[in-house]
């Protein structure tokens, strides 16, 4: 009986422990259902929330990427840093209210905030002379520090940008492109000394992406500053592995948005734009706004290419010869032997110039061709004709045939060297009182013009091509390779080559 009683009493608690009898399980019941109740809200509330994200990009352009003519746009680099902007975002809060004309915000919508530093390098067609050519690009340097905010939806993107930045010799355009062409054993640049000086530089841009379909879009793009006041429009066709994400931007000249990407969801594809631009005002061709130093080769009329008039001595033939030595003055980097044949047509030919080819060439070089930098294999051969006339060469044009073979690179031609040039080359083509006047006239032309600064003409269409691929892999690195092609942006000189081409890349990470 006691043992029936005993084993009564352990199933009596066993059950209740085990919930079999009264509440035990009741009262557990909410506690372990609890966490199954609250699973949903919290996947909610956390698909509400965007992750931060944090990225980097680098653009770099150039045109001898591709094994291109070294000319106009030659060089330009990017390194950007993008976040994500919340609602308190400084950058988000003053630009998301001009993005948001062009976009309709949804809880999806991302806010992506941007820092950039860049820089780009402009030259003429003929790096290897001292001087601008006639007609052709002036030497410029522009570097500036941006910040941005990008707007973007799933077919959507706009990217706005503030620049504070500045364009001449201290942005280092000169050393920079030497370095490099040194390093690439390439024709050293002579000519950085005459690009447009020193102004600091404010600009507005603002880049739109829109796609229809997922191998269709189109491009907006607007400048507003003192850099650059331009718009452009562009047609983007595509192909590959990729929905209506607008994708990174493509060149450090219009860079457009960041890499956009979602986690674990890479994609890739080719791409084409054709387009164009219209500009209203470029500083890298036309200088800083309201400055008088300046003058375009263009207009230019030297002291020697009119000094009949000067002379005040008409002859029948002055019209004749005035052409004839604008047309020797007229260097547009391509023809140097059609205007060395010209000059010894005519400042030679029927003179009293004794000079043989060696000095007569270092004359012309001085004087009618910018100064170019001359061959080694040139120089030997000069020196051998210099040497078997050395006794008959004045002392005045010894001392200037030395320097003019062997002047350092890199830099302008002095103006007493080009004034002593036009001295030695008078002194036997004219009498003494031709000579005076003449050497006065280009004493003050050589002064004039050693305080401006070369500047072109705005050509207002410019068209483009741009053509390459883009890969975002599913853990966020980027790769681009981009093919650039674009008339030119400046009136030229007749000759000079009317387009451009380079390469640039991309490589970005997002975290």
């Amino acid at each position: 009986m006691k043992s029936k009683f005993l084993l009564l009493v352990i199933f009596t608690k066993l059950a209740l422990t085990s919930g079999i009898l009264g509440q035990t399980k009741t009262t557990k019941k909410p506690t372990q259902i609890k966490p199954v109740m609250e699973t949903p809200v919290e996947i909610e509330r956390t698909a509400k929330e965007t992750p931060d994200q944090y990225q980097v990009r680098l653009i770099m352009e150039n045109d001898a990427f591709g094994g291109f003519s070294d000319r106009y746009y030659t060089n330009g680099s990017r390194l950007e840093f993008h976040m994500t902007a919340g609602e308190s975002n400084p950058t988000r809060k003053v630009f998301s209210y001009w993005n948001d004309i062009f976009i309709t915000p949804s809880e999806t919508t991302k806010y992506l905030q941007g820092f950039a530093v860049a820089q780009e390098f402009y030259t003429p067609t003929n790096i290897t002379k001292a001087d601008v050519s006639y007609g052709d690009r002036p030497y410029s340097s522009r570097g500036y520090f941006s910040n941005s905010l990008t707007t973007a939806t799933e077919d959507t993107s706009i990217t706005t940008e503030l620049e504070l930045g500045m364009i001449g010799p201290s942005v280092g355009g000169k050393s920079a492109q030497m370095n490099f062409h040194n390093l690439i054993n390439s024709p050293t640049p002579q000519g950085w000394d005459t690009q447009i000086p020193d102004s600091y530089s404010v600009a507005l841009r603002t880049d739109i992406r829109k796609y229809y379909h997922r191998f269709f879009g189109t491009q907006y793009n607007l400048n507003l500053g003192n850099i650059n006041t331009d718009v452009s429009f562009g047609l983007i066709f595509r192909f590959g592995n990729v929905d209506k994400t607008p994708g990174p931007g493509s060149s450090a000249l219009q860079p457009g948005p960041p890499i956009l990407h979602n986690e674990g969801n890479g994609y890739w594809y080719f791409y084409i734009n054709p387009g164009g631009t219209l500009q209203a005002y470029n500083a890298t061709i036309q200088g800083q706004m309201g400055t008088d130093k300046a003058y375009k080769s263009q207009n230019r009329s030297s002291a020697f290419s009119n000094w009949d008039s000067f002379l005040n001595n008409p002859t029948p033939d002055v019209g004749e010869r005035e052409l004839q030595y604008r047309a020797l003055s007229e260097d547009n980097g391509r023809n140097t032997l059609q205007r060395y044949v010209l000059f010894n047509e005519f400042l030679v030919k029927g003179t009293n110039n004794p000079y043989n080819i060696g000095l007569n060439y270092l004359l012309f070089n001085n004087i009618f061709n910018g100064a170019e930098d001359i061959a080694f294999t040139t120089r030997v051969f000069l020196l051998k004709n210099l040497s078997d006339q050395w006794e008959q060469i004045p002392d005045n044009a010894k001392a200037l045939a030395i320097y003019s073979i062997f002047r350092p690179e890199g830099g302008k031609l002095p103006p007493i060297v080009r004034y002593y040039s036009y001295e030695i080359l008078s002194q036997f083509i004219l009498d003494p009182k031709q000579r005076e006047t003449l050497l006065a006239l280009l004493r003050e032309e050589v002064e004039d013009r050693e305080n401006k600064t070369y500047i072109a003409d705005l050509k207002r269409a410019v068209g483009f091509v741009r053509a390459g691929f883009v890969s975002v892999s599913n853990a966020g690195f980027m790769f681009g390779l981009h093919y650039n092609y674009q008339t030119i942006d400046f009136q030229s000189a007749r000759g000079l080559p009317q387009q451009h081409q380079w390469i640039g890349f991309q490589l970005g990470k997002v975290f």
